[in-house]
């Protein structure tokens, strides 16, 4: 049976600035943070939503750069685009609605291993422990993006 594994980070918040950071124990992660503009925050610095999906984006390519592996595809590098859409909270505040994924694939691979390409996705969608995390209760979409 596998085991279990923690992972923790640190976050702060001055007031007085309106930022704060955000670190991981061993510091190879240290980001400042800042509410986003539109939401009424400073701006200026990564703001949560965006930690978020850069969390839930660097699953997601690990975990896709698995199964290409596993299954032969001749992809080198692995690239993706990810938004969210925030909207007001019938309770109160914002939310999170909506994650899209766009993971780019070369078109000439597209074209000719299709098939394979959305197989690797489908598991990794499945498989990724962030997005695991954040998709119950909200459309999480995965659509590859041919460049």
């Amino acid at each position: 049976m596998a085991e279990a594994h923690r992972f923790s980070v640190t976050a702060s918040w001055d007031r007085g600035k309106e930022s704060g950071r955000v670190q991981n124990a061993d510091r190879t992660f240290d980001a400042e943070h800042r509410g986003a503009s539109p939401l009424g925050g400073p701006g200026g610095a990564a703001n949560p939503e965006e930690l978020l999906l850069a969390g839930v984006s660097a699953c997601f390519t690990q975990t896709w750069a698995l199964f290409v592996k596993k299954l032969g595809l001749p992809l080198q590098s692995l690239r993706l685009e990810a938004a969210c859409m925030v909207e007001p909270d019938p309770a109160g505040g914002f939310r999170i609605t909506e994650i899209e994924l766009h993971p780019e694939v070369p078109s000439d691979i597209w074209a000719a291993e299709r098939e394979k390409v959305e197989k690797t996705l489908q598991l990794a969608e499945k498989y990724c422990i962030v997005s695991k995390a954040v998709r119950e209760g909200r459309t999480f979409k995965v659509t590859p993006r041919p460049v």
